[in-house]
């Protein structure tokens, strides 16, 4: 299969450029009404204000590393100590921002049809987990930008490895995510497997144990990063390898039949409950698929809604405590639309990641490009950061409560399998040349469907 060609042209930009301008609207919208505000916040606003009385000697007991903290702080202590939550929101906007098109690059090396070339980059830009995150003040909103980054990098190498640059750009990525979010270890096997498959069958042999040794070396940095705070957490008995787990011959709160199978208590998410509202954290009362699903295309925590009234929304009086909110009967008629209107997109995410991860494999394994280099990396790398959550889930002591389902721990992951689903069809497509005149109204009726959805999104959210 050709590669697609992933040059944007006049057009794309114009329709890419106005993507992320209401994308950055919806954003400052929700840092008007305290979306940044969420999970967590005392806990992460208590580390960013205490970060400096412990120059060089960061806790590993707690449940992240030190980056937000830090960066945090520096914002609070030379930027401005009134308004450093806002600013921090900012700059997490500003830097998501850049991200997508990052993200947009990837899916036009990736997808060939205009048609799903728009409508995936749509949904990628709107859908509520990404657009929620991308200024919650906490490290999950450092995760998609430094995914797609990396991916971009690991692209260049899969396909041309004799790039110094490129592997500085790997290795920088990714030890930085070290710093940001411990899932990003995840990264490290499919990095190992796509750049050992691109050293083995783009280089000649007299080349090989070179560029071998230099991307050994690159992967060194991240992977010492990644152990020598897994040493320090097991030095102070920190909660990521402590009281998190179950203990020896518990048995699992989540277990893989509520991990991979549906529920009929399911169909009770179709009407768009509340995170706190409808308590639909209690242990055993949803299946992990159906939750996932709610909580990626509503508000499920309200955290865009208008605060109470009570609540200042002044900029000179700015809150620093959490609230709650509820939803207008007009958000919760869209949410509720939402969530039925995207179980086709979900039911598409999860084919896609099944049809492009066999095709992956089987294109490393006969060396012939089934997917585009793009699709491959992306998939490869999205398994990767997916997997430290979904192999903890069934060993976690309270992964229902404490929210281990919830998209924004698995966040560049879960879009990646949302935009596979847009891939997969247009794998499809350029696979069937002679279906291709009748195929084109289902793929316009297609692309009209998402746009509803995005609309949907952006109802609620803004």
């Amino acid at each position: 299969m050709n590669q697609r060609a992933d040059s944007f042209s006049a057009r794309d930009r114009m329709y890419l450029g106005l993507l992320a301008a209401v994308a950055c609207m919806v954003g400052l919208r929700g840092i008007s009404r305290y979306g940044y505000i969420g999970q967590d916040f005392l806990y992460h606003r208590g580390l960013i204000l205490t970060f400096p009385y412990t120059p060089w000697s960061f806790s590993y007991s707690q449940t992240s590393p030190p980056a937000l903290y830090y960066l945090g702080n520096l914002v609070h202590n030379y930027v401005s100590a009134k308004y450093y939550l806002a600013i921090i929101a900012l700059g997490f906007l500003a830097f998501n921002i850049a991200g997508l098109w990052v993200i947009y690059g990837l899916l036009w090396k990736s997808i060939a049809n205009w048609q799903l070339r728009y409508s995936a980059a749509a949904f990628a830009t709107f859908l509520p987990f990404r657009v929620i995150h991308s200024i919650v003040i906490a490290a999950d909103a450092f995760t998609l930008p430094v995914f797609a980054l990396a991916a971009l990098y690991t692209l260049r190498l899969f396909e041309n490895p004799r790039s110094v640059r490129s592997w500085a750009g790997m290795s920088l990525c990714v030890s930085f995510g070290m710093m940001c979010k411990y899932t990003f270890s995840g990264l490290l096997p499919p990095l190992a497997l796509l750049l050992a498959f691109a050293i083995g069958t783009r280089l000649g042999r007299g080349e090989r144990l070179r560029w071998g040794s230099i991307g050994a070396l690159a992967l060194a940095l991240p992977s010492a990063l990644f152990l020598l705070q897994m040493r320090e957490i097991e030095r102070v008995g920190g909660s990521v390898r402590g009281d998190v787990w179950l203990q020896k011959g518990e048995p699992s709160v989540m277990r893989w039949s509520d991990i991979l199978l549906l529920k009929q208590s399911d169909l009770k998410l179709l009407s768009a409950p509340g995170y706190f509202r409808d308590k639909i954290y209690e242990v055993g009362k949803h299946s992990y698929l159906g939750l996932l699903h709610v909580s990626a295309v509503t508000d499920v925590m309200d955290l865009f809604q208008a605060p109470p009234k009570e609540v200042s929304t002044d900029w000179l009086q700015k809150t620093r405590k959490p609230f709650f909110r509820e939803r207008t009967a007009l958000s919760q008629t869209l949410e509720t639309w939402s969530v039925r209107w995207c179980l086709v997109h979900s039911a598409l995410a999860l084919a896609g990641t099944l049809f492009c991860g066999f095709l992956s494999g089987k294109s490393l394994l006969l060396r012939r490009p089934f997917l585009p280099n793009a699709a491959i990396v992306i998939t490869a790398l999205a398994a990767g950061y997916y997997s430290p959550i979904l192999f903890s889930l069934t060993r976690l002591a309270d992964p229902y409560a404490a929210g281990f389902w919830l998209p924004r721990l698995v966040l560049p992951a879960l879009l990646v399998f949302f935009s596979l689903g847009f891939v997969m069809l247009d794998s499809l497509y350029q696979r069937h040349v002679r279906l291709q005149p009748a195929l084109k109204p289902f793929l316009g009726a297609f692309t009209g469907y998402t746009m509803v959805a995005c609309l949907l999104f952006v109802g609620f959210l803004a």
